[in-house]
């Protein structure tokens, strides 16, 4: 009799679609928050609108990054394709987002914001897939 294969065998060359999914949404939100932030401070300050597209594209990275590492954090295979579905999915979310709240109007930051989270997320998958695990003796 042909012995089965476990379900988790079969699927490891998968990437964890579930797990990307949720870290984009979790980078989306952190994305956001970040921008609330920066608004106080910007309203405090009167920093003036030459910050806003700088400031926009540190926070999609600094969200994707933290997205990126979280996604790969678990499972250390498939770093840099699934850092980088994780900040297209980020980047996707908040530019829709970003659309409607605008009222429709796309400037050229919202490229600048895809691109930084793309590039947040996979260099975030691929520093926490080579994070060795600590030696504890």
């Amino acid at each position: 009799m042909p012995e089965k294969k476990s379900a988790r065998s079969e699927n490891k060359n998968a990437l964890p679609l579930k797990r990307i999914g949720f870290c984009s949404l979790i980078g989306a939100c952190l994305y956001f928050l970040e921008l609330v932030a920066f608004s106080a401070i910007e309203l405090k300050m009167s920093l003036g609108s030459s910050f806003y597209l700088p400031v926009g594209v540190a926070a999609a990275f600094v969200s994707a990054f933290i997205a990126g590492f979280a996604a790969v954090l678990k499972e250390k295979r498939k770093a840099l394709p699934c850092g980088a579905l994780t900040g297209a999915i980020e980047a996707l979310v908040s530019d829709v987002i970003l659309i409607f709240v605008n009222g429709g109007s796309v400037g050229k930051g919202l490229v600048f914001v895809a691109v930084a989270s793309v590039v947040g997320s996979a260099v975030g998958a691929v520093i926490a897939a080579n994070i060795k695990p600590r030696v504890r003796y």
